[in-house]
């Protein structure tokens, strides 16, 4: 008795009426949404392009070109032409590297604290003092610098703070 119940319901008409007006779109748009499928050319060539889209991409992105400039090169002069070298400074530049911090003395008597991070290059702090004075080094976290007439100076490393100085008169 229960299976011709279900068969009744089963082949009973059930009609369901959508009684709001449908949307209008344009013709492209439904076309789009409902699926219309591009030929096969054209879904071969797409997908081409971004197979070599995706190549370029990350041969731009591994290569080392947009590393060092390479923009910025120009052409070689022709011709047998050759400039004078620049005299070489009689005091030359110099430098302690102590914990990825490059302290560098310049012949005018600055000292730069620098600090390198990947390709960028951070000014710490500077220093100015007297032309006479060289890099003696650094230890526990302080820069020491020596003038050849005895003066000293003592520099925190961190921030350039004078902790120490030292003078002694010419006799």
């Amino acid at each position: 008795m229960q299976v011709p119940q279900q068969q009744e319901a089963l082949a009973s008409d059930v009609t369901i009426t959508d009684l709001d007006p449908p949307p209008k779109r344009s013709r492209l748009f439904t076309q789009w949404v409902d699926g219309q499928r591009l030929a096969f050319r054209t879904r071969l060539w797409m997908a081409l392009f971004t197979l070599l889209g995706v190549a370029l991409f990350a041969v731009l992105l591994v290569s080392p070109w947009h590393l060092t400039g390479a923009g910025h090169l120009t052409p070689a002069p022709t011709g047998g032409s050759f400039t004078r070298a620049q005299p070489t400074p009689s005091h030359p530049v110099q430098m302690v590297v102590e914990h990825h911090v490059i302290y560098l003395l310049e012949p005018d008597g600055l000292l730069r604290a620098l600090w390198a991070r990947h390709k960028y290059i951070y000014v710490l702090w500077q220093y100015s003092a007297a032309r006479s004075y060289q890099l003696g080094g650094v230890k526990h976290n302080v820069v020491y610098l020596v003038a050849p007439n005895g003066s000293r100076v003592a520099l925190r490393a961190s921030d350039g703070t004078v902790l120490r100085a030292k003078k002694r008169a010419l006799s």
